[in-house]
């Protein structure tokens, strides 16, 4: 449907071309023509200038020409049957749909009635016409200057403010921020090019260790990653020119846990990893399983590092795992090289998580840790982790996490609250105690604000 057609179907519309009140008002023809050499908008009631009213011929031969061609029923073709009266630009916006619907898209010859019609209205349609060209042009101009129609992009901040009783760095209040902006374009629907970018000040404790936490040189804004994601077969693709970490193609799910504040799902696997350029595959299957695997080269995006050679730094990552309606689990592999700075190590963890039926809104998570490094200790580590939403507006969210090195076991205990007071903004207070050895515990008492956009 031309565009001017559909001006015709939305009447609002017109007053893009020819200033009308919010009252269907209109102005005289020399208002309309000199409109794109002024600024100022006159704006009248439609009766004072009414020009086509019952009884005219032009009004009579408007309702024949409705009638017999179908026109488009809308305000105009109503005020018709009603008998109203019509501004001169709303009976030549009718005439042209008519003609233009009726008798030219069907091929037959113009009547004396409708010649007579378009010679009468003959000045207000061409200058009807003249601001939709305009306004076409104008539009492709925006376009021109607009972001691709198939990128998006969405962002976050975050402000955090809180203090903890028995870090080395004193007791007091600190405040730090974060900032991300997230950009995705697709060009066949199918793949996915992402970028993001971060900022952020969380240069050291206390509070550099809160899930939401960045740390940007200067505080400047930092392009993170930069992947393609695109479908082969049966199979997902991903490559990352830049910041890939294991838990970026991962298939398999181990926990449902939100992992929004302190405590990470699995502690050793995903928490702290390595990242750099990478590709990862990932396969999901009808009867409900699922598996991945996954190379990244450690500071690969240096451009000097190997890649899966000798000189660099690599790490697999691997993955199998079953999701149901309500419960699932997996299994995660993931070990690193020593030919460059990194200790050969392997990590195994294994998860469960379950969403009872019988208690609306309960999810629970537990996940076993084990890492076995060539020159440092080995740890073990384990998981245990809920998410409520049934307990007011927001959802209340916990978890204990006890890692054992060296024959001592250490635990951290979170609770936090997660609360949407505004859409895109979320409120979210935390408390959080983690056991230190041979010092005193620490405690945390953290308030975030969320914003996303």
């Amino acid at each position: 449907m031309k565009l001017f057609r559909q001006l015709l179907v939305a009447p609002a519309a017109l007053g893009l071309m020819a200033p009308l009140s919010a009252t269907a008002a209109e102005v005289n023809i020399n208002g309309v023509a000199n409109y794109s050499d002024s600024a100022e908008q006159v704006y009248q009631t439609t009766a004072q200038f009414s020009d086509v009213v019952p009884g005219d011929w032009a009004y009579t031969a408007l309702q024949n020409l409705s009638d017999s061609y179908g026109c488009v029923d809308n305000s105009y073709t109503n005020n018709l049957k009603s008998g109203q009266a019509l501004t001169r630009y709303e009976a030549a916006a009718l005439v042209n749909a008519c003609l233009e619907g009726g008798l030219m898209a069907s091929g037959e010859g113009m009547t004396s009635e409708a010649s007579r019609l378009a010679n009468e209205f003959g000045s207000e349609m061409a200058i009807l016409k003249g601001r939709v060209d305009g306004l076409e042009y104008r539009l492709k101009e925006i376009n021109a200057k607009q972001f691709s129609a198939s990128t998006l992009m969405s962002g976050n901040a975050v402000f955090s403010l809180g203090a903890v009783q028995g870090d080395a760095n004193g007791e007091k209040v600190h405040s730090i921020y974060s900032y991300g902006i997230d950009l995705t374009t697709s060009y066949s629907g199918r793949d996915s090019l992402d970028a993001s970018i971060i900022a952020g000040n969380a240069a050291s404790e206390p509070l550099a260790d809160l899930d939401s936490a960045e740390n940007t040189t200067g505080n400047a804004l930092t392009l993170n990653n930069l992947s393609y994601t695109f479908p082969a077969g049966n199979y997902e693709v991903t490559a990352f020119a830049l910041g890939m970490e294991s838990e970026d193609v991962v298939s398999a799910t181990l926990s449902t846990y939100s992992d929004s504040f302190r405590i990470s799902n699995l502690r050793f696997a995903t928490e702290g990893a390595e990242s750099g350029p990478g590709i990862g595959v990932t396969r999901y299957f009808d009867n409900n399983w699922n598996a991945s695997i996954a190379l990244i080269a450690d500071d690969g995006e240096s451009g000097t590092a190997g890649i899966a050679t000798q000189g660099g730094d690599d790490v697999v990552t691997a993955s199998v795992g079953y999701d149901s309606d309500n419960w699932g689990g997996g299994l995660l592999y993931t070990g690193g090289d020593d030919s460059g700075s990194i200790e050969n190590y392997d990590v195994w963890a294994l998860g469960f998580y379950w969403n009872p039926e019988s208690i609306e809104g309960l999810g629970v998570s537990l996940s076993l840790e084990a890492e076995d490094n060539t020159t440092s200790n080995d740890n073990d580590a384990i998981t245990l982790a809920l998410d409520y939403e049934g307990w007011g507006p927001g959802t209340l969210s916990t978890a204990y996490q006890s890692v054992e090195t060296n024959d001592q076991t250490l635990g951290t205990f979170e609770i936090y609250y997660n609360w949407e007071i505004a859409d895109g903004i979320a409120v979210q207070p935390g408390f959080y105690t983690n056991e230190i050895d041979g010092d005193d515990d620490e405690t945390g008492v953290v308030v975030e604000t969320y914003f996303k956009f």
